[in-house]
């Protein structure tokens, strides 16, 4: 499994929600291959907390990774699993992000379908309420510029993962809660789920 390459702030309302600012060029934190989890092919997963009395959010995603010529060959919806605690802390002192954005099974995949150009839809509802929902074309960064930032400045390779920013409407997720992720085409057709319980 490739590395994640993670933007973030890559949409307006979540940068606000947080307090942040939209980046003038996308700027990227690195999710090793230990955080990222497959689905089961019928979209089954697990949203793995690790510090579950922390506070730990869901921020819905496309994901797509790369084939041998570098381009996106396949997409999915994910989970970018966040510790607010640990991610607030460093911060706070200049540390890396590490244990709040990188931690074991923080990354959580969805099921694959092949790449499609096209605007999607994304969404994420806890315990069948509805947190997140958003079309891509509200990305601030699209991906051509995502993938002509990471290859100036970064060695790219086959398998690698971009995750490309979530949509407003994070927030926390405690153990027992279902969580559902979806990505719909311009059809509204479901082309990559995600089912998954926190533990």
């Amino acid at each position: 499994m490739g590395v994640g390459w993670a933007v973030f702030r890559n949409y307006s309302g979540h940068a606000k929600e947080i307090l942040g600012d939209v980046t003038d060029y996308p700027r990227f934190f690195l999710m090793p291959p230990s955080a990222m989890v497959e689905a089961t092919d019928d979209g089954g997963n697990v949203v793995t907390l690790l510090e579950p009395d922390e506070h730990i959010d869901h921020e819905v995603e496309m994901v797509f990774r790369l084939g041998d010529d570098l381009t996106p060959i396949q997409m999915c919806v994910g989970i970018d699993t966040t510790n607010r605690t640990r991610q607030t802390m460093a911060k706070i002192e200049g540390w890396p992000w590490l244990e709040g954005k990188g931690f074991r099974g923080s990354g959580v995949l969805g099921t694959w379908t092949d790449w499609d150009d096209g605007e999607v839809e994304i969404g994420l509802s806890v315990n069948g309420e509805t947190k997140q929902l958003a079309s891509t074309d509200l990305m601030v960064h699209s991906v051509e510029t995502l993938l002509s930032h990471l290859n100036r400045w970064y060695d790219l390779e086959a398998g690698d993962f971009v995750w490309t920013g979530t949509p407003k409407g994070v927030g926390p997720m405690k153990p027992g809660d279902v969580i559902k992720a979806w990505m719909k085409n311009s059809d509204g057709e479901a082309i990559s789920i995600l089912n998954a319980v926190c533990e």
